[in-house]
C-alpha cells in the first residue's frame, strides 16, 4: 500500500485525459452506511497504471444529489462508466433515467457494450472483485494519490476471510467496496 501511494504522488500531477477511459465506482448507502463514490482513471504513461481521481462518502446523501454529481462527470469527462451495485434498484433506475438508459436491466447480463450505468451483483461477483483489487494492489497497477486519505485507510484496515471482507473491521468500507467495483 506504501508503494501504490507512493506511486499516486508520481502520477497525481498528470491531467486527466479526455480520451482515457475512466471507470465510477458506486456503493449507494442506506440508511446505516455511507454512499461512497470512487472514480478511476486508465492511464498509459510509462506503463499503465489506474489513478484515483475522486473518492468521497456521503452520509445519508439525497440520491437526486448523488445522480447529479455523476451527471456532471458525465459532462465534464468523456469515455465514463458507472459501476453500481445492484442490489438497489430505485438508486440504479435513477440513473439509468438520467443516462437514458433502458430500465429493463438485469446485472447477469449488463456490460458495457450496450450500457454506460452498469450494475454489479455484489453477493455472486464481490469475491472475484477483492481477488483483483488485491492483485492491483500487490502488482502496482492502482495508483493512489496521498490526498485521498480515507480510502488509503480503508485498504490498510481491511481484513477479509475467505475472500469476503469483514466490514466490521474495515473503515471506510463502503469506499472500499467504490473501488472494488
Amino acid at each position: 500500500i506504501d508503494e501504490v501511494v507512493k506511486l499516486g504522488q508520481q502520477y497525481k500531477d498528470i491531467a486527466i485525459s479526455q480520451y482515457t477511459l475512466k471507470c465510477v465506482g458506486i456503493d449507494p448507502g442506506f440508511s446505516s452506511s455511507k454512499t461512497g463514490i470512487v472514480m478511476c482513471e486508465h492511464i498509459k504513461d510509462k506503463e499503465d497504471k489506474i489513478i484515483v481521481r475522486y473518492c468521497e462518502e456521503f452520509d445519508k446523501a439525497d440520491p437526486n444529489y448523488i445522480a447529479d454529481l455523476l451527471w456532471d462527470f458525465h459532462l465534464k469527462y468523456m469515455n465514463v462508466y458507472y459501476l453500481i451495485d445492484g442490489s438497489n434498484r430505485a438508486i440504479v433506475n435513477l440513473l439509468k433515467i438520467k443516462f437514458n438508459e433502458p430500465l429493463n436491466w438485469d446485472s447477469k447480463t449488463a456490460n458495457p457494450n450496450s450500457m454506460t450505468v452498469i450494475p454489479v451483483n455484489f453477493a455472486t461477483e464481490h469475491k472475484q472483485m477483492l481477488s483483483h483489487l488485491h492483485q492491483m494492489v500487490a502488482q502496482k497497477y492502482l495508483v493512489i494519490p496521498e490526498e485521498h486519505e480515507k480510502l488509503i485507510i480503508s485498504l490498510r484496515t481491511a481484513y477479509a476471510k475467505e475472500l469476503s471482507l469483514d466490514k466490521e473491521q474495515t473503515s471506510y468500507n463502503d469506499l472500499f467496496d467504490a473501488l472494488r467495483l
